[in-house]
């Protein structure tokens, strides 16, 4: 099926208890004893969502987070915001005072190199966050508040490059339009749905959940899911090219259509950029969600960014990994790592949905403890995030010590970038079609 066609638009987008992976996990003893059953299949395993991947480092770190309201964070979260309102004011009240278009002109200038100023110094501060953290210096909350916190300033210099240019818009024959664009477009590579939910957290604005991260020198991942919604965004500065603004419009769809083939086939890409950036943003809304991919023009087109939603309402199209004991049934939908993972937990005999405490053991030699996931729902269902490597999930009946328990582990990503071996989404080679429903 031919992809449908792109639509093109030159403008700015406007939308917009850390435990130690990569541990192989251990089996735990069984609480209760029983007659043990198992039927494990991973020979099939897959997941089938194309996923931007960080590109391999020799340095490398995976864990997960989960980082509730945070006092002091909170207030420095807080003095960004009133520092940069308090900012946006005494702009106002300048441009107010001055009296002649060219002063006000020059002023606007000023001000807009100003916040290039401050953008630059926030990806510093964002590359050596990946730094601390890809090498140990910083802990993964260290790092998520860090991120928090340059998703909120990157948002707050947006505001005011907005603020400048309709102040411009009402000055005769001058306008910096075409310039915010280039900034607001570029600040939005320092912001993220993970990261902006992270923020709402530390503020106590939003209920935390479990965020997973992996970091390199030059990039993240973190995902997350809220409330049966799968949030994952990724950024890696080393896809970013160098060189002249050679990629156009007609040229998004194909490449569009080469990384993520099937769920193009899906979805009606919108392409849309500044005139004066070096960036392309292509956008692919689906029923169950949406992909939003940051393209660098550089020849022949780097994907360097991606977010990504997807509603948790489907069975996982991975292959299903099951253990029965005691009279209880578990079952994992593995995923890649920090994707969505589906555990079900049912009666052995009637397939009746059971109520368990799942928790995600990994090996003795860490020293960590089982870190509690969740509860099953009513249908037996509880969704989480996936590990890097290998682990346990637990299962506990609620209000009885009957347990089950199985090894698990993540498949291989359908990587947009082959860069160590895995599968290329570039030729489509063993990507079935995504099940986006």
């Amino acid at each position: 099926m031919r992809p449908l066609p792109v639509l093109f638009a030159v403008l700015l987008l406007t939308s917009s208890v850390a435990a130690t992976a990569g541990v192989p996990g251990l089996a735990p003893a069984s609480i209760q004893s029983g007659d043990v059953s198992s039927s494990v299949d991973a020979a099939q395993n897959r997941t089938l969502a194309n996923v931007l991947t960080l590109a391999p480092s020799d340095t490398e770190r995976t864990n997960f987070s989960q980082s509730g309201a945070n006092a002091s964070a909170a207030l420095s979260l807080r003095d960004v915001r009133l520092s940069r309102q308090l900012n946006a004011q005494r702009t106002e009240t300048r441009l107010a005072d001055v009296e002649s278009d060219t002063e006000k002109q020059a002023y606007i200038r000023r001000a807009l190199t100003e916040v290039e100023i401050r953008m630059n110094e926030l990806r510093q501060t964002e590359r050596e966050a990946f730094r601390r953290h890809s090498t140990g210096e910083f802990s993964t909350t260290e790092l998520v508040t860090e991120l928090a916190r340059v998703d909120t300033v990157s948002r707050q210099l947006a505001q005011n490059a907005t603020r400048l240019a309709d102040a411009g818009e009402d000055i005769e024959g001058f306008s910096v339009q075409t310039r915010v664009d280039a900034i607001r477009l570029e600040l939005r590579t320092l912001q993220g749905p993970v990261r902006a939910h992270a923020a709402a957290v530390i503020r106590g604005d939003s209920s935390p959940t479990r965020v997973y991260v992996h970091t390199t020198p030059e990039g993240v991942v973190l995902s997350t899911i809220q409330e049966r919604t799968f949030v994952r965004e990724v950024y890696d500065g080393s896809r970013r090219l160098t060189g002249t603004n050679a990629v156009t419009g007609e040229e998004i769809e194909p490449l569009m259509s080469e990384r993520y083939p099937s769920l193009t086939q899906r979805g009606r890409i919108s392409a849309q950029t500044a005139r004066e950036g070096d960036i392309w943003v292509a956008v692919v809304p689906h029923r169950r969600g949406g992909l939003t991919a940051y393209i660098d023009k550089t020849d022949p087109g780097s994907i360097f960014k991606e977010e990504r939603s997807l509603v948790l309402n489907q069975t996982p199209p991975s292959e299903p990994v099951n253990e029965t004991r005691v009279g209880l049934r578990l079952t994992v939908h593995p995923s890649y790592p920090g994707g969505p993972m589906l555990v079900s937990v049912e009666d052995a005999q009637t397939g009746d949905p059971v109520r368990a405490d799942v928790s995600l053991i990994t090996a003795p030699q860490s020293n960590s403890q089982p870190v509690e996931l969740g509860t099953t729902n009513e249908t037996g269902h509880l969704w989480t995030v996936s590990p890097g490597e290998e682990f346990t999930i637990q299962a506990i009946k609620t209000g009885t010590q009957s347990v089950v328990d199985i090894r698990v582990e993540p498949v291989a990503p359908n990587a947009v970038y082959d860069d160590d071996g895995g599968t290329d989404n570039q030729t489509g080679l063993a990507a079935p079609p995504e099940r986006l429903g």
